[in-house]
């Protein structure tokens, strides 16, 4: 006597084990996300000898022959140029440079591991007093609406990831399933997470690099007060200009076109003047429109990275364009005690 067979798989049983091809599913059996702890990566990568300690030892050997943080983000040297460059110097690989057959780690599981140790670590401090002051400067000129801007490549990087880790994965993951779990719990997606044919993508292995060579002589020039200093008065000539070309400039015409054609005269002048307040109110009106910074801004006005993701030209450009971005933010900073919210 033959045992008896188990029944076939109801429709509805099938369809929630292949359930990943719904619009609106989040049925990731294989991809575990409790919600608030994602520091299982990091043990994951440990558990392969491969953590922030020896992702920072790895750098130490080829840490010389790199370009400086603004020509990777810059460039965005491919993953196979940065093979040969390292080769080249008879250096050994890092893991998140080899392929998955010479023992490779995905250069975005590097990163969150790297990542995740630093946020672990910030949880135990505060702020600087130096941005605690600026910050507070920042809010006040703004009347509580607009935030600091993040100018440093490495703290702009840092800063989307704080905001999204609370979403990493339990277990390692591919990209895709990295930033299909992130926006699942409504986040945006670090621009260094996103598909690489999104404009506003750069590889991940670079903002690893970046966030390496962050402190080391190779970032001197982000924290340079000369810089600091010479692209802030850039930016603040740039956006009286606009002021002065875009505001005070249509009052103007208006009063300028009146006395040419002839329409302005003593007996109506006071007219024409109240005219020309009226276009230079509305000329205000659309300035602000045009250049007050929104949360969709982040990682697209100033580069994928902030402001030295750009070449110099462009990025002149860019501040003449969005001079008001060059100081201010719409997104609130990142702080520990919300990180679950």
């Amino acid at each position: 006597m033959e045992p008896p067979t188990s029944p076939a798989p109801t429709v509805s049983i099938m369809a929630s084990l292949n359930d990943d091809g719904s619009v609106d599913s989040n049925f990731d059996p294989e991809t575990p996300d409790d919600g608030n702890s994602s520091l299982s990566v990091r043990a994951t990568l440990e558990s392969e000898n491969y953590d922030a300690a020896t992702i920072r030892a790895e750098f130490k050997t080829y840490q010389s022959i790199l370009p400086q943080p603004d020509k990777l983000l810059q460039e965005q040297h491919s993953f196979q140029i940065l093979r040969s460059k390292i080769s080249q110097s008879n250096i050994n690989l890092p893991r998140f440079l080899k392929y998955k057959f010479e023992g490779g780690i995905k250069p975005h599981h590097a990163l969150c591991c790297l990542l995740l140790s630093e946020y672990e670590a910030e949880e135990q401090k505060g702020t600087g007093k130096e941005k605690r002051v600026y910050s507070w400067l920042v809010r006040v000129l703004s009347f509580g609406s607009l935030h600091r801007q993040l100018n440093n490549p490495a703290e702009f990087i840092r800063d989307q990831f704080n905001r999204v880790a609370c979403a990493i994965p339990t277990v390692v993951v591919k990209p895709s399933m990295l930033r299909k779990k992130i926006r699942n719990r409504g986040f945006p997606v670090p621009n260094y997470f996103l598909d690489p044919e999104d404009d506003k993508q750069f590889p991940p292995h670079i903002a690893l690099l970046v966030i390496l060579q962050d402190g080391e002589k190779e970032s001197r020039k982000f924290y340079n007060i000369l810089y600091r200093v010479a692209f802030s008065l850039f930016a603040f000539v740039a956006l009286l200009l606009r002021i002065v070309l875009e505001v005070i400039g249509g009052a103007g015409a208006i009063w300028g076109g009146a006395e040419v054609f002839t329409l302005r005269t003593a007996d109506n002048v006071e007219l024409w003047r109240w005219i020309s307040i009226a276009v230079g109110v509305l000329c205000f009106l659309r300035f602000v429109t045009l250049n007050a910074p929104h949360q969709e801004d982040e990682g697209d006005i100033l580069g994928p990275a902030g402001s030295w993701s750009l070449r110099l030209p462009v990025r002149l450009r860019a501040v003449c364009d969005h001079p008001f971005h060059y100081f201010f933010r719409a997104v609130p900073p990142f702080t520990h005690s919300k990180k679950n919210d």
